[in-house]
């Protein structure tokens, strides 16, 4: 496609047909990750307009340079207190955009790569969290699975330690996504998560047979998920975050170690991974059943699990705590409101 001279059009056609052609066309990609490229696209001209009075009809090339690029990440990290993970990811899509940018319009390729070469930020090392076994029972022991909620809530507890998927991925789960095996007599979990990649995961026969009390007795089997609310609507990501929140709290009175931990709904993928890897099975294979796209994001489990082991053996003094630790609108904002 060829672009006009006018830079002004040219830049507000460059970003409505990153989204329209490459993300969604060509890539494909979820409805998350749009939501997550607009909103960085949205601070990003909503800064410009405070920050450097820029209307939208008058940004430029030029505003997405290095220099204007390292003040807003330094405006996010200063004034709305975003941590490193935060900064990186709208990086990310400003990085992704601009190599966008470089192939489609070559007289701005310049720009882009000085834009691209802007490293992301260290990100801090915190101990991962996970929830021990009797943690975990603590939790379910909450749940009165005599009425709806509390059995609802029992089944997305056991599927979340058992399988570890996303929050995105559990509240998308219908019946037709628990397949039996008959060869083996197996119960199996389909999901399909980032970058509607497909992955099969096994579950306990004790998860399988939760999930077919839970829906044949409240006769789930059609629904387009099988976790309601109690508006008969389906239950969404901050509902989940509720309920893990309300049963914690309750079963921090039976297991007072959940108090010391911070613990939200993606503790229970980390939770699984520890439990892998401390079974023996490989990374290359967690990072398969996590769903992860490189293996790299699965090898932080294994530096956990070390520095676990090395903290029990400096407990119980084998070790000494001195050994090292190893189409387009003229309305740009209308426009990515609409996505």
């Amino acid at each position: 496609m060829s672009y006009s001279k006018n830079k002004v059009t040219s830049i507000q056609t460059l970003i409505q047909n990153f989204f329209l052609e490459r993300l969604i066309q060509q890539r494909g990609v979820t409805s998350r990750t749009i939501e997550s490229y607009r909103d960085t696209f949205k601070i990003y001209i909503k800064y410009l307009q405070e920050m450097f009075n820029i209307s939208v009809e008058n940004i430029d090339i030029s505003d997405f340079s290095q220099d204007k690029v390292l003040l807003f990440l330094k405006y996010l990290e200063e004034n709305r207190n975003n941590k490193s993970i935060t900064l990186n990811n709208r990086l990310s899509v400003i990085h992704t955009f601009m190599k966008y940018v470089a192939e489609q319009a070559p007289e701005y390729s310049n720009i882009a790569k000085k834009m691209i070469m802007i490293p992301f930020k260290k990100q801090e090392t915190k101990i991962i969290e996970y929830i021990s076994k009797e943690e975990f029972k603590a939790m379910i022991n909450q749940c009165d699975d005599s009425t709806y909620l509390g059995l609802r809530d029992k089944v997305m507890l056991m599927i979340l330690y058992n399988t570890g998927i996303r929050v995105s991925e559990l509240i998308s789960l219908n019946w037709k996504s628990f397949k039996e095996i008959e060869n083996n007599k197996s119960t199996y979990l389909f999901v399909t998560g980032k970058g509607r990649k497909e992955r099969t995961l096994p579950l306990w026969k004790s998860t399988t047979e939760l999930v077919k009390e839970y829906v044949h007795t409240y006769q789930l089997q059609n629904k387009t998920t099988i976790f309601i609310n109690k508006n008969n609507s389906a239950l969404t990501r901050s509902g989940v975050r509720f309920r893990i929140e309300k049963l914690l709290l309750m079963a921090s009175h039976e297991c007072p170690s959940l108090l010391e931990k911070n613990i939200s709904v993606h503790t229970f993928r980390h939770s699984v991974a520890m439990n892998l890897l401390q079974a023996g099975v490989d990374i290359s294979t967690i990072a398969i059943w996590l769903g992860h796209n490189s293996i790299e994001t699965t090898h932080k489990y294994m530096v956990a699990d070390l520095e676990i082991k090395r903290k029990a053996m400096e407990k119980a003094g084998i070790i000494d705590n001195s050994v090292p630790k190893y189409k387009p609108s003229n309305d740009l904002l209308e426009f990515l409101s609409k996505l």
